[in-house]
């Protein structure tokens, strides 16, 4: 009798055995989408505006043509709303300036001590070359922070195309309407993750993306951006990253920050 039991009890432990190493399946549940309207995703980004008037940062610029450097940062909103200050000023590994730009309304002055260069740039002067955020990086950086983010006359229409938002800005020019911008959200958390910029042609001259955010003094704010823009008909691009290490909002800055000599 005992023998003619073991093999049932030999099934069943193989049924066991086979139970036990057979796959276990689990669901993934599916990212939290908000919702939002238009007006809401845009008072978001316009309350970041309104939030920061200056601002003091550290951070690293990385780009394609040159090694990594650290550099601070200044800005400082216009109050009759033209072109913010700005300074940019990098070191190397020993503390020693690299470069110094400073920008005010349409003009800017690029000191480099080590070259013993002093170059000045303006809407007919264009930058060193070899520099390695320009002026008018800094300035698109800058807006792509803290705005403004829907300029005069832009129209903002959304679109919702599963876990993103769009919104695109359009200016209306008699009959036609040119889009100008648009904005990407991810819908988990709201938050601004990609901005294109167009100038009268249907692919996005200049890229900014948005990446590692974080509460700031109650604001969202991004640890990095990327901006790449497009050179020529050709599509080469050039790249240049932020990563910001120290970030300031509203700090106290003298006007002699951004004082040019």
């Amino acid at each position: 009798m005992v023998s003619s039991r073991l093999p049932r009890l030999a099934l069943c432990l193989i049924v066991v055995l086979i139970g036990g190493c057979s796959p276990r399946y689990s669901v993934i549940p599916e990212p939290l989408r908000l919702t939002a309207t238009v007006h809401e995703l845009i008072g978001r980004l316009d309350q970041r505006t309104r939030s920061i008037q200056t601002l003091k940062a550290l951070v690293t610029i990385r780009s394609e043509r040159q090694p990594a450097v650290t550099a601070s940062l200044s800005f400082s909103r216009s109050v009759d709303g033209g072109p913010p200050s700005l300074r940019l000023k990098g070191f190397d590994p020993l503390g020693r300036t690299l470069f110094d730009l400073i920008s005010v309304g349409d003009q800017a002055r690029l000191t480099i001590p080590r070259e013993g260069r002093v170059l000045e740039s303006g809407p007919d002067k264009p930058d060193d070359p070899s520099l390695l955020l320009h002026t008018a990086e800094l300035r698109l950086a800058l807006s792509a922070l803290v705005g403004p983010f829907v300029e005069h006359g832009e129209i903002p229409v959304i679109e919702r195309t599963g876990a993103t938002y769009l919104i695109h800005l359009v200016r209306i020019s008699g009959a036609e309407g040119r889009l100008t911008k648009r904005l990407w959200f991810e819908r988990s958390h709201l938050t601004l993750k990609r901005e294109e910029l167009f100038k009268g042609k249907d692919e996005a001259e200049t890229v900014v993306e948005f990446y590692d955010y974080r509460s700031l003094s109650g604001i969202d704010w991004p640890g990095r951006i990327t901006i790449t823009r497009r050179q020529d008909e050709f599509h080469e691009e050039s790249r240049v990253t932020l990563e910001f290490r120290e970030v300031h909002p509203n700090a106290v800055i003298s006007p002699e920050e951004f004082k040019i000599p």
